[in-house]
């Protein structure tokens, strides 16, 4: 089949299509693609859910429109609402660019893909505050020039110019880490940038009608993630296996060879605590139960949790109480049962969502709306949401207001300052300063083995991040959380961001920590620091055993 010169807008959707697809492929690949060694890489996730939701209002009326601008308008406002993630957001925002290129075209040649390639990295550079190279946003920019370099040489068609910008696009990608230190330092490339190859290539194949390739696409750079997964796909199992001279290095090479992910083990040689994601859960257990009794058995059904998530995530029902017009409502993302419930009895409408499964724009939008407010403030409570809740924002400009907040703690510490009936510009003000004196240590254990932030940590490892950035490494969870306590009182003795000592620190306990264990840290902490006051909080959230406030 002779490849078409132009497309039409229901092309055009069939070869997003295709793209689609290629992209689903390659999506738990570009997850894996993460510089910190923690369990939240969901950048292929956010961008395929992005794309979905595009190609979902393009043919929500039945056949896509015919017209390329008239389908690129419905496209790209579905991807701006849909958009998850800061990769998911610049995607869309690539896409508005594709769109305001093609405003007016009735068909796409390879000079007017030249002219919105272009458009699209301009508008993607545009919408982030601080653009930094070494990005997706660098290979759009270079697939766009060296698809215009060789426009200007050779009269092209749409194939010509899509496989220049293809190639281009990969060869960036390889290239990010000579321009990112992050990138260089844990031997990865861009995850955004290998997704917007992945979709450049996609269209490809779409547009020149051949097969997707059977095997997905292998990042350069990728890191092997030394048995680890990511949350939805079969079970998580945890247990403890007790006996006489346990081996753990027996056992967790045991567990890998008989296909378990994200393997870790902790304890000693009397008792294991195990947790591994596997397809078969009774095969975990096995694996246990041939070392000694077990005890504890958990299993959780993570398939059944992720295709629920891909298949629409939904905004939840626990709101509260419509807030009269004219007052102020907030709403927040939360994960777990216990944080939750902490932002609901502070009036806040709740929106299920953090690491590995970030809202949309439009889901945030839509409990916004619901609140019922005059003004609401958003409060993301995670880094990777906070571009969608500035999308969503934008929808209803002077009525949506984000509060930039990157963690529960500070979320939290922000809703503390809300008054449902305060004057607006205040509350902000007061909420921003309240939310900015918060110091977050996240612990958790490493997914793979790094370096990062100059630490060199192992699989398994407990690490805690402060910040959002590594700051220590240890054998235990409690010894690396000390560390990081330790390192934040001691960093300015006038206490974190506020010119005063530091007065409380709250202790989350997450869904995966050891029963008892956060009171005994509780414990430890008040022994070291007499003057502090520490809460502890069954917050119940994934991924982190533990989260700490320090204010």
């Amino acid at each position: 089949m002779t490849p078409p010169r132009t497309l039409d807008g229901r092309a055009l959707h069939d070869s997003f299509r295709v793209a689609e697809q290629w992209l689903a492929a390659n999506r738990e690949a570009i997850n894996a693609i993460n510089v910190y060694p923690v369990p939240d890489g969901d950048t292929g996730t956010n961008m395929l859910l992005t794309l979905r939701a595009g190609l979902d209002e393009a043919s929500a009326g039945g056949a896509p429109a015919s017209d390329v601008g008239a389908y690129m308008r419905a496209f790209s406002h579905g991807a701006l609402l849909g958009a998850r993630g800061n990769s998911g957001v610049i995607l869309s925002q690539m896409l508005q660019g594709l769109t305001e290129a093609l405003d007016g075209s009735s068909v796409l040649d390879g000079s007017s893909l030249c002219n919105a390639l272009e458009q699209a990295a301009d508008r993607a550079y545009e919408a982030v505050s601080e653009p930094v190279e070494g990005t997706m946003l660098t290979v759009l920019r270079d697939a766009s020039r060296a698809a215009r370099a060789a426009a200007r040489t050779d009269a092209m068609d749409l194939v010509d110019t899509l496989a220049v910008a293809t190639a281009a696009a990969e060869s960036s990608v390889e290239r990010t880490p000579d321009l990112l230190p992050s990138l260089r330092a844990a031997g990865v490339v861009d995850a955004g940038g290998q997704g917007v190859a992945v979709i450049l290539a996609g269209l490809g194949y779409g547009v020149r009608g051949e097969p997707l390739p059977e095997a997905p696409l292998t990042a350069a750079g990728t890191v092997e993630m030394s048995g680890v997964a990511h949350e939805g796909h079969g079970h998580c199992v945890q247990y403890l296996v007790g006996g006489d001279r346990l081996d753990r290095d027996l056992l967790i090479a045991g567990l890998i060879e008989a296909g378990g992910e994200s393997v870790i083990v902790v304890g000693d040689e009397t008792a294991l605590r195990v947790h591994v994601h596997a397809e078969d859960a009774d095969t975990a257990l096995a694996v246990g139960a041939a070392y000694g009794p077990l005890d504890a058995v958990s299993i959780d059904d993570m398939q059944a949790q992720h295709e629920r998530w891909l298949g629409g995530h939904e905004v939840a029902s626990n709101a509260p109480p419509a807030i009269a017009a004219g007052a102020v409502g907030v709403v927040a993302v939360v994960q777990g049962a216990g944080i939750a419930a902490a932002f609901r009895e502070l009036g806040a409408a709740i929106v299920d969502g953090g690491p590995t499964s970030n809202p949309s724009a439009g889901e945030l939008l839509e409990a916004a709306r619901a609140v019922g407010a005059a003004r609401v403030f958003l409060l993301p409570n995670d880094g990777n949401v906070i571009l969608a809740a500035e999308q969503a924002a934008a929808e209803e400009p002077g009525r949506l207001t984000v509060i930039p907040t990157r963690s529960a703690p500070a979320g939290l510490a922000a809703a503390l300052a809300w008054l449902p009936d305060g004057e607006p510009t205040a509350l902000e003000e007061a909420m921003r300063a309240a939310s900015e004196a918060v110091r977050t240590i996240a612990v958790t254990r490493a997914v793979r083995d790094a370096t990062v932030d100059g630490i060199a940590v192992k699989v398994g490892d407990a690490i805690a991040m402060l910040d959002g950035r590594m700051v220590t490494r240890a054998d235990g969870l409690q010894d690396a959380l000390m560390s990081a306590v330790d390192r934040v009182l001691d960093e300015d003795a006038g206490g974190p961001h506020t010119g005063s000592p530091a007065e409380l620190v709250t202790l989350y306990q997450g869904a995966d920590a050891e029963a008892g264990e956060a009171v005994r840290i509780a414990e430890r902490i008040r022994a070291a620091y007499p003057a502090l006051e520490v809460e502890v909080i069954d917050g119940g959230q994934p991924h982190y055993p533990y989260l700490l406030g320090v204010e």
